[in-house]
C-alpha cells in the first residue's frame, strides 16, 4: 500500500512522488519488523503534500547542519578540557565523542524529513522511470538496448 507520509492517506493509483530508502528508513523497518509490527508500506508524499514536505526537509537539514555545530563545538571544548586538566583519559574522550553523537541524535530523531527520491526540479514520479524513446523503440523491436549483453559469443 502506498501511504503519504504528510497526509497519511493511502494513495494507490493517485500520483506521489516516492521516498528514498535510506538508512534510517531502513533501520525502523528494521526494528518494526523484530517486534512483528511492520506494515512494509511505500512511502512517498502526494502532489498537494510535496511543497509542505520540501519545507519540513529544508528545516530538518538546517537542524542537522545547527546541531552537528553545536556538537563539534561542545566536543572541542570537551576535548579541550580533558587535554588540559593533564589527565589525558580514553574513556573521557570516548564520553565526549558520545555526547556530541547523542547531540547529533536529536536532530534525527525529532526533525527528520525523509529525502524524495527525484531530481531536483523534477515533477510527480508516478509507476516506473519511463525510457528514452530510443530505447523504447529498440526494446519493441526485439532489440537488445546499447550496452547490453547478447547472448552471441563473438
Amino acid at each position: 500500500m502506498r501511504i503519504c507520509i504528510v497526509c497519511q492517506k493511502d494513495m494507490e493509483g493517485k500520483s506521489a512522488v516516492p521516498v528514498k530508502d535510506d538508512p534510517i528508513i531502513r533501520s525502523i523497518r528494521k526494528v518494526k519488523s523484530a517486534f512483528n509490527i511492520a506494515q512494509n508500506n511505500e512511502l512517498c508524499v502526494c502532489e498537494d503534500d510535496v511543497p509542505v514536505h520540501e519545507k519540513r526537509r529544508k528545516e530538518f537539514e538546517r537542524s542537522l547542519v545547527l546541531f552537528g555545530v553545536l556538537a563539534a563545538v561542545v566536543v572541542i571544548l570537551l576535548v579541550l578540557t580533558i587535554i588540559m586538566s593533564g589527565h589525558l583519559d580514553f574513556f573521557a574522550l570516548l564520553s565526549a565523542i558520545l555526547i556530541g553523537l547523542f547531540i547529533l541524535l536529536f536532530a534525527i530523531v525529532f526533525k527528520y524529513a525523509p529525502a524524495l527520491d527525484r531530481g531536483p526540479g523534477e515533477g510527480p514520479k508516478v509507476g516506473k522511470p519511463k525510457l528514452p524513446e530510443a530505447l523504447a523503440d529498440m526494446e519493441s523491436k526485439g532489440k537488445p538496448a546499447p550496452g547490453a549483453k547478447s547472448g552471441k559469443k563473438g
